[in-house]
């Protein structure tokens, strides 16, 4: 209730509810076929109809998805904590779609696509970039691939000041986003972290809350809205 600078650190598990498949746990959207292989941006040129064909199920998939009850209890914290700042690792736009404000998407948005030869910016699905009539691809950052400078910039910045940092839905393996919670801590942050199992950074964290997001967050939220 105290803490007024919070940033919040979201991966997989805060969409699940959505019907937005996680990445590496059973059932997970690396363990089906070649889904691994067509998350590498090479595969646009070494299997460019597999490569169409994996990202246009993704689009597919997030059309039809809604913001659930962990979006909207972030939704509501932000309410009551205006300098909250929403790291997320996720592609699907839901944050913004539940009314959040000051998200930064460290892997990009599906609501994107971008040229591969003059990198123009464009909105949407494309299958061929208006200006130079090459290739498009998903405005997302693929294995291989550096996060966006600006964005991972900000990222840093808000988890070095906050007070709070809520890891939610993330396995704490990937950086550099992971190492965002752990800058949030060596600098004096409290760590909580939800998640429906263990996380390597559960070593690390002042609070560890298992169980699915979307039933923790609004009691969580509830919490900090009572006076």
């Amino acid at each position: 209730r105290a803490a007024e600078r919070i940033v919040t650190l979201s991966g997989a598990g805060l969409s699940k509810a959505s019907g937005i498949p996680t990445y590496r746990d059973a059932g997970g959207l690396w363990k089906q076929g070649n889904n691994l292989a067509f998350s590498q941006a090479d595969a646009l040129t070494t299997d460019p109809d597999g490569f169409r064909a994996f990202w246009a199920a993704r689009r597919a998939d997030l059309a039809n998805a809604r913001p659930n009850a962990a979006h909207e209890a972030l939704t509501a914290l932000q309410a009551l904590k205006p300098q909250l700042v929403c790291i997320t690792q996720n592609i699907d736009g839901l944050l913004t779609a539940a009314g959040c404000v000051n998200v930064l998407e460290l892997h990009g948005s599906m609501s994107r696509s971008r040229c591969v030869s003059c990198a123009l910016d464009l909105r949407g699905e494309q299958g061929e970039c208006p200006n130079c009539h090459a290739l498009t691809r998903p405005d997302v950052v693929m294995f291989g691939e550096e996060l966006p400078p600006c964005i991972l910039a900000d990222a840093e910045w808000a988890a070095k000041r906050s007070e709070v940092c809520l890891v939610i839905g993330t396995s704490g393996v990937v950086y550099p986003a992971a190492g965002l919670a752990q800058k949030a801590k060596s600098r004096g942050a409290r760590l909580v972290v939800v998640n429906l199992e263990p996380t390597a950074l559960d070593s690390e964290a002042d609070v560890v809350l298992i169980g699915p997001a979307e039933r923790i967050l609004p009691q969580l939220v509830g919490l900090v809205g009572e006076r």
